[in-house]
């Protein structure tokens, strides 16, 4: 009969690690550099402009869609629905289109011929960013960029 519980013990053991690592690797750990190459997604031939967010929200404990960034974007420059590139400073990139969320949004209002667009991050990797301590750099608007092709 010990023989028996210490095989139950190793087993259960076994399959409790292989569980870590799995939701280590796959639900916890920041997309690898390959999440958006960038390479070939935006125009090679037209010239690209970069802007920073105007506000950020980081509350990854809240759940998801609590970490995402607000961006102003000029309507004549950048219409809605365009492909842009989103990068947060020690966190990620993403390959995305302008998500626009209106004029106004919660106590942010863009200046006339602008509106507002509101780009997420995997929630995922905005609570391994705050596990790492690095929530008052992920909370920063000048870490968050957006860039587009003019």
């Amino acid at each position: 009969m010990p023989v028996k519980r210490a095989v139950i013990f190793i087993l259960l053991f076994l399959t409790t690690i292989g569980w870590v690592l799995f939701t280590h690797r796959h639900h916890l750990m920041l997309p690898g550099s390959n999440w958006c190459a960038g390479v070939g997604y935006l125009p090679d031939n037209r010239p690209t402009e970069t802007i920073h967010a105007v506000h950020v929200t980081a509350k990854p404990w809240r759940g998801e869609h609590h970490v995402y960034g607000i961006f102003e974007l000029d309507e004549q420059k950048v219409p809605p629905g365009q492909p842009v590139i989103v990068r947060v400073s020690g966190a990620a990139k993403y390959c995305t289109t302008t998500n626009p969320v209106g004029n106004k949004f919660r106590n942010i209002e863009a200046p006339e011929g602008y509106y507002l667009s509101r780009h997420y991050i995997r929630t995922r990797t905005g609570f391994w960013v705050t596990l790492l301590g690095q929530r008052g750099k992920l909370k920063q608007p000048q870490n968050w960029t957006l860039t587009y092709t003019k």
